[in-house]
């Protein structure tokens, strides 16, 4: 059995652990050119699950029970867990993630609709907002998003794999079936331990097979160096003091106490510049609805009750 074959077993298995129930779409963007995997889950006002990088759409599940009256749609995108592979080259990386998540929209006949970003997905999330206001009517950035903020940094792993010669190597090893023991020891390092410890076994091998199907190693290191160069961000993908002023669309901030890439702290700072955006820290790390999924969902359903549903934005 190939390893999509086994990641498909192992998300029906995780769907069938939280209750879930989804239909598959796939939505092809026509620039830059790539295919975009959604799962739709429940009824309701749209709202868009954007990845973290190397993490699978369906690593939300966990949140799904909590938050009924929805339409869940869950990326993978290019590069993540079934969506084919995707070498992020040429334009600016953030003109490509506007594009793709603008497609996406597009794709499946939304105007506008709500969003929920993790990680490079929160990043993603807030590029989208800046350069495409209209089509957000409100976001929920859950953990670090990525390099966005001022003061992130990659952890050892992200600087090891895009080195250019030991990061061939990593490349070459993350394709290779690993003990359950070492994944978690090595998501850890990124999510913490508590968050490793709480994830069932068929959601962390989720995780290890989304980066073991064939071209998404490579995929995943073409887009991190676009992202870092070693740990520290590359320059033009940090928000500066004027863009995060110019964010008009409600936001808020569920940010992980203990999130290795920046502490709550630190962002507080760069987060109270944005007009419409507040920050909520909870207990857990860069993925805190592993930790406490009730409590994240709570925070994002008061965020989404609060949205509007018709205010008119200019581009």
């Amino acid at each position: 059995m190939g390893r999509a074959d086994r990641f498909r077993e192992t998300e029906a298995r995780v769907r069938g652990l939280y209750g879930i129930s989804a239909h598959e779409h796939w939505v092809q963007v026509p620039e830059p050119g790539v295919r975009v995997r959604v799962q739709e889950v429940g009824d309701g006002p749209p709202v868009v699950y954007v990845n973290g990088i190397s993490t699978p759409g369906m690593g939300f599940a966990p949140l799904l029970p909590h938050l009924p009256g929805f339409r869940h749609l869950l990326l993978d995108l290019p590069g993540h867990g079934l969506a084919p592979p995707y070498l992020w080259q040429g334009p600016p990386i953030r003109e490509l993630a506007v594009a793709v998540l603008l497609g996406v929209l597009d794709g499946l006949g939304l105007d506008r609709a709500a969003f929920v970003g993790n990680s490079l997905g929160g990043m993603f999330t807030l590029w989208t907002a800046l350069d495409a206001p209209r089509r957000v009517s409100s976001a929920v950035i859950i953990g670090e998003p990525a390099v966005a903020l001022p003061g992130a940094r990659g952890n050892l792993s992200m600087g090891a794999f895009t080195a250019p010669a030991i990061g061939s190597m990593v490349q070459w090893g993350m394709r290779l079936p690993a003990p359950r023991w070492a994944a978690r020891a090595v998501m850890a390092g990124a999510l913490g331990r508590s968050a490793t410890r709480r994830m069932p076994d068929d959601l962390l091998d989720l995780h290890t097979l989304s980066v073991q199907i064939p071209g998404q190693a490579r995929s995943l290191r073409s887009l991190l160096r676009r992202v870092l160069a070693g740990r520290t961000p590359r320059p033009e993908n940090v928000l500066t003091h004027d863009e995060l002023a110019r964010l008009a669309t409600p936001l808020l901030f569920v940010w992980g106490r203990d999130d290795v890439f920046l502490a709550p702290e630190r962002a507080r700072a760069s987060i109270d510049v944005i007009p419409t955006a507040r920050l909520e820290v909870v207990p857990g790390g860069h993925d805190p609805w592993l930790d406490d999924p009730a409590g994240c969902a709570q925070l994002i359903l008061a965020a989404l009750a609060r949205q509007p549903r018709d205010r008119a934005v200019a581009d």
